[in-house]
């Protein structure tokens, strides 16, 4: 398989109406389509007549009328020429649907895994769109590995005096790579820790696995008290986070969240009126993520050379499944080849 064949969040599905939009994937430029009944297409950004971007056009009942010639095309690609009826024109396809929110994209000859987002007594508390310019796997490091979180975020992980007391421990399977981090919290302010349900002397749980088909990463966080881990607090988050290349150089993020309440309270848990504030303040936390990579002094996705911490070993194993899982490829990267060697 290759990264085409792949499910890719490429759109929210309420930015496609009666306007074609055209987005790219993997650096192949895709025009989005909804037919009059609401079915969707896909196809390959730019008519096979004259190179005219069909995300230009306008949709005309159950085609993609391309804006230069009229030239118009089915979901599947078929098209006709208005002034030469006999010929025969073909644009292109992918295989599109549209679930939880979003447009997915894949090549129509692969066959994977639609991945599955739902969380059944979970509270959905929104769906975010960020744009790194980056390529995939340096993009993919900033959230492999919580070590930037003492520094970059504001609440979220662990305090930077403390980050010698965080313990982390790495699974793998040929398809997954799971990372279980635990320490000391940073101090939220007592209020929050009172509506959270944290209590002192407890610590911070950073529990995350990466899947590579799709290219997706499960979040769980969570406090619990470290001489007994089933004292957990009463909110709970897990979000699914989809890494889409645009191109080389591109990558973007789309996180779904989802929160959890234990508090005997209606209306999930009493979280439903937190969940604008909630959605603010993990925007902001991920825009101080992009912000980062994109001031990186180099983009070079080789880890050759790196002075690498005892964190970091999932940057090395993601590259392995992303080359082999993802991309296809029948080798490892060469910086996975290489022995890293992982400080204590």
């Amino acid at each position: 398989m290759g990264m085409l064949d792949h499910w890719h969040p490429m759109l929210p599905a309420k930015k496609l109406r009666r306007k074609p939009v055209g987005v790219k994937l993997a650096g192949v430029p895709i025009a989005l389509f909804r037919t009059a009944s609401g079915k969707i297409g896909a196809l390959n950004d730019i008519c096979p007549h004259r190179r005219m971007k069909l995300s230009q056009g306008e949709v005309v009942g159950e085609k993609l009328m391309c804006r230069y010639h009229g030239w118009t095309f089915g979901c599947d690609g078929q098209g006709e020429s208005p002034g030469t009826p006999k010929l025969q024109a073909c644009a292109s396809n992918f295989e599109a649907r549209e679930a939880n929110g979003m447009i997915w994209v894949k090549s129509k000859e692969s066959n994977p895994k639609f991945p599955e987002i739902s969380m059944p007594g979970w509270f959905h508390m929104c769906t975010l769109e960020h744009t790194i310019h980056a390529p995939l796997e340096v993009s993919m490091d900033n959230f492999c590995e919580i070590e930037h979180t003492p520094t970059t975020h504001d609440v979220f992980g662990y305090e930077l005096d403390r980050m010698r007391d965080v313990t982390v421990r790495f699974e793998q399977t040929e398809n997954t790579v799971r990372v279980i981090n635990q320490g000391p919290p940073k101090r939220l302010g007592r209020l929050l820790n009172v509506l959270v349900g944290i209590k002192k002397g407890w610590v911070f749980n950073d529990d995350w696995t990466t899947h590579f088909s799709p290219l997706y990463t499960i979040y769980d966080h969570w406090w619990s008290d470290p001489k007994d881990p089933t004292k957990k607090s009463k909110v709970q988050w897990r979000l699914f986070m989809f890494y889409t290349p645009v191109d080389e150089n591109l990558t973007r993020v789309t996180t779904w969240s989802y929160a959890k309440s234990f508090w005997p309270l209606p209306i999930h848990g009493g979280i439903w009126p937190f969940r604008g504030v909630m959605r603010k303040k993990l925007d902001y936390e991920m825009k101080l993520d992009v912000d980062i990579v994109n001031n990186l002094a180099s983009h070079d996705v080789n880890l050759e050379g790196m002075k690498l911490s005892r964190f970091d070993k999932a940057l090395a194993l993601n590259r392995e499944r992303i080359n082999k899982v993802y991309r296809g490829g029948t080798e490892q990267a060469k910086s996975s080849r290489t022995e890293l060697q992982l400080a204590e």
